[in-house]
This record gives structure tokens, sequence and C-alpha cells, in this order.
């Protein structure tokens, strides 16, 4: 019988140093094809995120704040579908058409003071945050009614 050298045993490390683990069909789930990916920070007492929306152009591009989550839509026009019918594709992986992502932002923001700018497939979004008022809890009396 031979013998296999014992290397360390598996090396788990190397599973999560590129994303090949996620195309396993358990992790396929996991992926939202069509949400761009956003990256939300604090900078200078507001909550700021960005997003990639390469391909898009600024009037495409939706952005609304409602019950404190930020929801980012794109919608590319549907007339470049028959110019690329007639292109005759051996490989297609730029994607066209309707994307969406909201994120529930982990402050309160004055939605209607927040500021917005595309360029360069990247879009910038930044909205003031509401300092909570720290308010003195009155004690209410109850009064307890004898039956």
């Amino acid at each position: 019988m031979a013998l296999i050298p014992y290397g360390g045993g598996w090396d788990i490390d190397r599973w999560f140093e590129d994303d090949d683990w996620m195309d396993w069909p358990s992790f396929k789930l996991m992926k939202m094809p069509g949400a761009p990916k956003v990256d939300v920070y604090e900078k200078e007492g507001k909550v700021c995120a960005e997003a990639e929306l390469p391909g898009f152009k600024q009037d495409e591009i939706s952005v609304q704040i409602k019950d404190n989550v930020l929801t980012i839509e794109g919608n590319s026009e549907k007339k470049e579908e028959e110019e690329d019918k007639k292109k005759g594709y051996w490989r297609k992986e730029i994607r066209k058409g309707y994307v969406k992502r909201s994120v529930a932002l982990p402050v309160k923001v004055d939605a209607d003071k927040a500021e917005a700018e595309f360029k360069n497939g990247v879009l910038k979004i930044s909205v003031p945050k509401i300092e909570p008022r720290i308010e003195e809890e009155k004690a209410k009396k109850i009064d307890i009614k004898n039956k």
C-alpha cells in the first residue's frame, strides 16, 4: 500500500482566496444577478454609498430613499437588443437591461438633503445623518382604579 505524505490537511484557506467557491450550486442562490455592488460608509457626518453601474447613462438611473432604505435602479434601453441579434455573438457577458439594489441604511438620514453624482460608471450618494434627539423621559403617573 502506497503512503500519501500528509501535507497539513486540506488547505481550507485556499478555498476562500478567490470567488470560485461561490459557483457551487448551494451558493449560487446567494448571488443576486443584476444587483449592482454597493459600498456604504460614513464620512463627515454623512452616510455615503457608492454603486457600480457600468454601461448605464445618468438618465437611466433612479435613486430613492424611503423608510431609511436606499434603492438604486438602472434600466438601459432595449433598442440595443435588435442590434445584438445581428452581431452573431460567440460569447456575451456584458449585461444590458434592468438592475436594482436596495440597502437598509445603518442610521436615520435626512433624505430631503441627499445628493448624488454619477461619473465613470460609479454612482456616489451622500445623505446627512439625523442625530437622534435625546429627550428627557418624563414619568407619567398611572392612576389605579378601584373595582
